[in-house]
């Protein structure tokens, strides 16, 4: 990170040495380097950023087509709903006739069969051996005789023409019945049919709906990435411009400062953890993209006590405002051909202050999880001529 750099430079003593200050200039300079390629890399999020964001709106514009036409059919089908309707309230007053016609059939029927019941009865009672002699008998002449034959045979004609009328009502009867019944099956088999057809339609519109709001929310989502990529953008540019007029200072200071170290010894472990997440490329949660990992860290306990990786000076020490929370520097001077320096990050105490010389192992601070850390560890950065480089090549 360009700005740690620039608070190792800015808080080295007034004394250093021209060859001191070359260091530092030279490690800002590379520095700028590398935060010219955090712009390029926050400008890269930035336009993935709206990419992601223009193809969800895509995806949300062909949602709302989809919406659209799922609810024009689901006007259609509303639409065949009132005329289903109709034909099924015309439907419903043929039944109702045909149900009166069958109650009507049903009277007149059961009328005849009362008729038909009393003639039989009568003529059955009048039924005997003697009639014949009686129709004789009691015969005044042969003109009555007559007459009274000619009643007897149209009494018996008459209650044969009521027993063909029953059976004719009765026929109607059935007919109306089963023109009843199949009126009815029709009825509901358009029911039902209407019925699962708007249901299946208000499902997609409902499906529909539900599509947008997933995919109104993934807009939203998508312009807070934006902003957020903007927001390291801006970050980006302002370390940079920090750090060319940090290199403009330092080319002024090029005059009879001195200040050099020189240490022939070797690193220890500033911490006895395990070491984690390396250095490296890692995935930033927030831009969702890959970004440098600039140190390693640490799984120490909260309180663990941190130690001098070698005999040094303190460059920096305290509370930092870009995400390192309580921070260190300890520079080491010249070893193994080049100017190191170590950072601690996240400390829960610092112990030690700027100018101060330390030995190897001395305790300058105790495990934290102090800026931006989701738990207790220690965030150890090596700078190797200004540049950040993977501390595990030394320890």
């Amino acid at each position: 990170m360009p700005a740690l750099l620039l608070g190792l430079v800015v808080s080295a003593s007034p004394a250093a040495s021209a060859g001191g200050l070359t260091d530092a200039r030279d490690k800002v300079r590379k520095a700028l380097v590398q935060a010219k390629k955090d712009v390029a890399s926050d400008k890269e999020a930035v336009a993935s950023a709206e990419d992601r964001l223009s193809a969800s709106e895509s995806s949300l514009d062909k949602a709302r087509s989809e919406l659209a036409y799922v609810t024009r059919k689901l006007a259609a089908a509303r639409k065949q709903d009132a005329a289903i309707a109709a034909d099924l309230a015309v439907a419903e007053e043929a039944f109702d006739d045909a149900s009166a016609a069958v109650l009507a059939a049903q009277a007149r029927v059961d009328d005849q069969r009362a008729l038909v019941g009393q003639v039989v009865r009568t003529t059955y009672q009048q039924r005997t051996d003697l009639q014949g002699l009686g129709l004789v008998l009691g015969a005044e002449s042969a003109s009555d005789l007559a007459q009274r034959v000619q009643w007897s045979t149209t009494l018996f004609d008459s209650t044969t023409g009521q027993l063909d009328r029953l059976k004719e009502l009765q026929a109607g009867l059935e007919s109306a019945r089963a023109g009843r019944a199949e009126a009815e099956s029709a009825l509901g088999e358009r029911r039902r049919a209407s019925a699962a057809h708007v249901a299946e339609v208000k499902e997609l519109a409902a499906e529909a709906a539900r599509r947008k709001a997933d995919l109104a929310k993934l807009v939203a989502a998508n312009r807070a990435l934006k902003a957020k990529a903007q927001d390291e953008l801006e970050s980006s540019r302002k370390q940079y411009q920090a750090l060319e007029k940090e290199e403009a200072r330092i080319t002024a200071k090029l005059r009879g400062d001195s200040y050099d170290i020189v240490n022939t010894g070797g690193f220890i472990r500033p911490v006895n953890a395990p070491n984690g997440s390396p250095f490296g490329m890692r995935y930033h949660p927030i831009l969702h993209y890959w970004r440098m990992h600039w140190g390693t860290d640490f799984g120490a306990a909260c309180g663990a006590p941190i130690r001098a990786m070698a005999d040094g000076k303190v460059i920096s020490a305290g509370w930092t405002t870009y995400g390192f929370g309580n921070y260190t520097i300890i520079s080491y001077g010249r070893m193994f051909g080049a100017q190191l320096a170590s950072g601690y990050a996240h400390q829960s105490k610092v112990l030690v202050h700027a100018g101060q010389k330390v030995k190897q192992g001395q305790v300058v601070g105790y495990v934290g999880t102090t800026g931006l850390s989701t738990g207790c560890h220690l965030h150890l950065q090596i700078y190797r001529n200004g540049v950040r480089v993977n501390p595990m090549r030394y320890l």
